[in-house]
């Protein structure tokens, strides 16, 4: 990473930190409270997502393996439509970007796209669900269709 892109970073840090209201060197500490875990992972994703850092440059930039920046920017997705506060965060943060558009590698809305994904899944779980039932119904009624053809015979289950 060339010392200008570095300053961009730094400097993005530093405005989402005091965003947070959180210091640099206790986000980026051992320390594993939720509120700074939550915040670490919102900083990974938008780092991971909306430059073209490496996760090992990242890990590197927030003081932590590789493995937990991907853990980090993979988890805080299916947590946007539960928690309400990282909806928030979410939306600060895309602001935030938006007034560091040379840090911007794509003119995707982030926020928008896990939206769209999170709709997506949440479309595949109720159609999935509903095949469920139907093999429910189908299983049931063929029960009930053995049951009374065995009682024709004179034989029950």
């Amino acid at each position: 990473m060339n010392s200008t892109k570095r300053h961009y970073i730094n400097n993005f840090i530093d405005e989402y930190c005091e965003l947070q209201n959180v210091d640099k060197n206790i986000l980026f500490s051992k320390r594993r409270d939720r509120s700074l875990v939550e915040r670490r992972m919102v900083l990974a994703f938008f780092l991971r997502n909306r430059t073209e850092l490496t996760w090992q440059s990242i890990g590197k930039i927030m003081n932590r393996n590789h493995a937990s920046i991907i853990h980090y920017a993979t988890k805080v997705e299916g947590y946007i439509d539960v928690y309400p506060h990282l909806q928030k965060m979410f939306e600060t943060t895309v602001n935030l970007f938006k007034s560091h558009k040379h840090l911007i590698n794509s003119n995707v809305d982030i926020y928008s796209k896990l939206l769209i994904d999170n709709q997506k899944l949440k479309d595949k779980i109720e159609r999935n669900h509903n095949l469920i039932i139907k093999l429910i119904k189908l299983e049931k009624n063929g029960t009930e269709n053995e049951k009374q053809k065995n009682q024709h015979c004179g034989t029950e289950i």
